[in-house]
């Protein structure tokens, strides 16, 4: 059975943009992977969605979770054993 060469880590400010997009209401998988792909990162992505969602005729702008709420869930999940593993890696 051969391995899979991993791919580059994502940073822990990588991390958390990635965690905050796949958190935004509306954005599931493959929004996800079409916004990283469109954008070229997931902090982009993040900056750039308030303008999207305002053009694409939402009438406000759903709450993307903030920083200190990604590192909270990410602080939880490091206490419970898990741990977020990105496309690739």
């Amino acid at each position: 059975m051969s391995q899979r060469a991993a791919g580059a880590r994502l940073s822990d400010r990588q991390r958390l943009s990635w965690l905050r997009l796949i958190r935004t209401p509306n954005v599931g998988s493959a929004t996800f992977r079409d916004l990283i792909n469109r954008f070229g990162s997931a902090e982009t992505a993040l900056e750039m969605l308030p303008e999207l969602m305002v053009s694409g005729g939402a009438r406000k702008v759903v709450g993307i979770p903030t920083m200190a709420e990604a590192e909270a869930e990410l602080e939880t999940a490091r206490r419970a054993g898990a741990r977020f593993v990105g496309i690739g890696e």
